[in-house]
C-alpha cells in the first residue's frame, strides 16, 4: 500500500508543477487585451484539465489499492475460510490464524471493509442474534491485529435466502470509502 501512498504522492506533485507551468505569465503589458483574454481562458482549461486528471489518476490508484487488498482477502479466505459450527460464535484457532492473515493486507491503508456473516436457525431471532455475535467476534479479531474499529462494518443475515450461501460461513469485502 505504500505504493499507492507513493503514486500519489507523485500524481500531486504532478498537478503543483502543471499549475505552477500555468499560472506563469509571460504577459506583456503592450499586448491587445484580448489576447490576455484568450491566454486567461486557456490557463483556465489547462488548469482544469490538470485538476480532472489528477482526480481521475487518483481515483485509479484507489481503485487498485482496494481490488489489491481485495484479492490478498479472497486467497486467504479460499486457502482457509472462516467458519463456525452450527449454533455457536465462538473462533476457531484455524479461524483466529486466518483472521490474523486477513489482517496482514488490511495494515498500512485506510481500506474499509464489510464483514457478512450467517446463522440459521428456527427461531429467526435466535438466528439474526447468532449472526451478530459471528461478526462481532470477527470483528474484534482483527481488532486484536491492529485494524481500527471504524474501518470494520458488520452485516449479518439470519436464515439466508440463497441457497448457495453456507450459513456457518463468514465473507469479508473492501467497500468504497
Amino acid at each position: 500500500m505504500k505504493l499507492s501512498t507513493s503514486v500519489c504522492g507523485i500524481a500531486s506533485i504532478a498537478v503543483v508543477v502543471l499549475m505552477t507551468a500555468a499560472c506563469s505569465s509571460d504577459d506583456d503589458s503592450s499586448a491587445p487585451a484580448a489576447t490576455t483574454t484568450i491566454t486567461t481562458t486557456q490557463t483556465d482549461t489547462a488548469r482544469s484539465s490538470a485538476a480532472a486528471t489528477a482526480s481521475s489518476m487518483m481515483s485509479t490508484v484507489r481503485a487498485t489499492a482496494q481490488q489489491a487488498v481485495q484479492d490478498a482477502i479472497n486467497t486467504v479466505l479460499a486457502t482457509a475460510p472462516i467458519t463456525f459450527d452450527a449454533g455457536s460464535s465462538d473462533l476457531s484457532t484455524v479461524a483466529t490464524a486466518t483472521l490474523k492473515a486477513v489482517a496482514v493486507p488490511l495494515k498500512g491503508n485506510d481500506t474499509k471493509i464489510e464483514i457478512t456473516t450467517y446463522a440459521e436457525d428456527s427461531n429467526t431471532g435466535t438466528a439474526k442474534s447468532l449472526a451478530e455475535a459471528r461478526g462481532d467476534n470477527i470483528a474484534a479479531e482483527l481488532e486484536s491485529s491492529g485494524i481500527d474499529k471504524s474501518r470494520i462494518t458488520v452485516k449479518s443475515d439470519a436464515n439466508p435466502s440463497d441457497s448457495q450461501v453456507d450459513p456457518n460461513t463468514a465473507a469479508i469485502t473492501v467497500v468504497d470509502e
